[in-house]
């Protein structure tokens, strides 16, 4: 199929509410699976291999599409949550990672408007776009639509005229004429521009599995590449540099002195942590490890399916979420690892385990095929993929025992895995939504504590003071 190039030139009226250059625009969806993950990924590699200095953003809790970004553009992805953190601290945030000169690209969280709210804007795409001040192109699928195209567009953009929306790309675009319709409908009865056409093709489509799309390091390198020449071959770029108002800067210049977000000098190196990253460890926020670094933490990376061993003279050993129940069997295999981390926490070092993490520091893990595998034992219980059942939702933490007013841990729940059997008292319980069922999370043992949360570390200062004060 020949380009879907637009035939006739857009008019580039009332392209923007704001003047001067953007830092950057964001990639929003009508909904998952719309299309704004590729799209994300493709114009990262495809502005990366022009020279653009890119950086890479997420709204939401999500961990596998920075693991994307990171690998389309070589560059580290940040998390941007209104629900996790204050809507200050992810302003400063930004404004910490983005050097002058930089340009961001913010991939949304589910559809344009979704968030942690039925009723208001709270941890959407569309509030962190406001918040940033950054225009936004909506990913729609095409696909089977004509006209309805603009009705889509327009609700979208009608619920909170106050977002910037600005272009659309459409996806699953099956020919020139189609697409000529697309554009026609939308342009005619929207403010908005329609940016590209988006033809499917199959061997561009990233797999996907119970958590969504498969991991970053899962894939070939020149799947970025493909999706890049995917959208060069399909979108004005000239004119989507005019419309978001994009400025390559010849000298981008790094940013002096401390972290905003966090209000502290960084600490020298006092304490040592190892954490596990590999094919079943993969889930953790960047700014988990920026803030760790800023607090005075040596930081190691292991592999507890390859290593013989855990890193020698450590603190503590974090082991964050990701599929330890696809490589369960050579998780088990590893014993003299498994001893090691055994004896680490008999001996009271930090060990600590969030979702995949919690299931590899139990007893056993029953796979989809009904086996039972043995893992670590730290703890007195044991988890199951089996039989999937969705657990999902924000999390706002405090002890059941409150000995600490601040101690309030924030983060996300987002798994299939289940108990089977647990013999440990949580110690911990939600206070998020007073009005739903009660979620009561956070096992500890000795120094050692697992959750099935995935803890926003950076927004919990007090929960590494805690950790520390523990420490023998």
């Amino acid at each position: 199929m020949p380009p879907l190039m637009l035939a006739s030139p857009i008019r580039l009226t009332n392209m923007s509410k704001n003047i001067g250059h953007h830092r950057g625009l964001v990639i929003a969806g009508t909904h998952s699976s719309a299309g704004k993950s590729s799209v994300s990924m493709g114009l990262m590699r495809l502005l990366k291999d022009k020279g653009w200095p890119i950086k890479p953003f997420k709204v939401g809790p999500d961990y596998i599409d920075p693991g994307h970004h990171a690998r389309a553009c070589s560059q580290p992805s940040y998390n941007l949550d209104t629900v996790m953190c204050t809507p200050k601290y992810v302003k400063d945030l930004f404004s910490d990672i983005m050097n002058k000169g930089d340009i961001a690209l913010v991939e949304g969280v589910m559809g344009l408007h979704d968030g942690a709210s039925a009723k208001s804007e709270k941890g959407s795409t569309a509030e962190v776009a406001k918040l940033l001040d950054l225009p936004v192109v909506l990913v729609i699928d095409g696909k089977a639509m004509a006209r309805s195209s603009a009705a889509l567009v327009l609700g979208y953009m009608n619920l909170d005229p106050k977002v910037n929306l600005v272009g659309v790309i459409a996806n699953n675009i099956n020919s020139p004429r189609h697409a000529q319709i697309i554009k026609e409908a939308i342009e005619h009865h929207t403010s908005a521009k329609l940016l590209a056409c988006l033809p499917t093709v199959p061997e561009l489509r990233i797999p996907s599995r119970h958590l969504g799309l498969q991991q970053g390091i899962e894939q070939k390198q020149d799947i970025y590449q493909k999706w890049a020449k995917h959208i060069e071959s399909h979108m004005d770029l000239k004119l989507f540099f005019k419309l978001f108002k994009l400025k390559k800067s010849p000298k981008p210049s790094a940013i002096k002195g401390e972290p905003k977000r966090w209000k502290t000098k960084a600490r020298p190196c006092s304490f040592n942590i190892a954490v596990a990253r590999d094919e079943a460890f993969q889930f953790i926020y960047q700014d988990t490890l920026d803030f760790l670094a800023h607090q005075g933490f040596s930081i190691s990376f292991f592999s507890p399916i390859n290593d013989p061993h855990l890193p020698k003279y450590m603190d503590g050993y974090y082991f964050p979420g990701g599929y330890p129940e696809l490589h369960a069997e050579s998780l088990s295999k590893n014993r003299s690892i498994i001893k090691d981390i055994k004896k680490a926490g008999s001996s009271g070092k930090m060990v600590i385990g969030e979702c995949g993490g919690l299931m590899y520091l139990g007893k056993h893990i029953t796979n989809e095929t009904g086996k039972r595998i043995p893992m670590v034992g730290l703890f007195d219980y044991s988890t199951s993929i089996k039989a999937r059942k969705l657990t999902l939702g924000y999390r706002k933490l405090k002890p059941a025992k409150a000995s600490n007013k601040n101690l309030i841990l924030h983060g996300h729940e987002f798994h299939y895995s289940t108990f089977t059997v647990n013999n440990e008292r949580p110690e911990w319980k939600n206070i998020h939504n007073k009005t739903a069922v009660a979620v009561k999370d956070g096992f500890t043992t000795k120094n050692c504590h697992s959750f099935y949360t995935h803890i926003y570390w950076a927004s919990n200062k007090e929960w590494l003071n805690h950790l520390m004060e523990s420490k023998p």
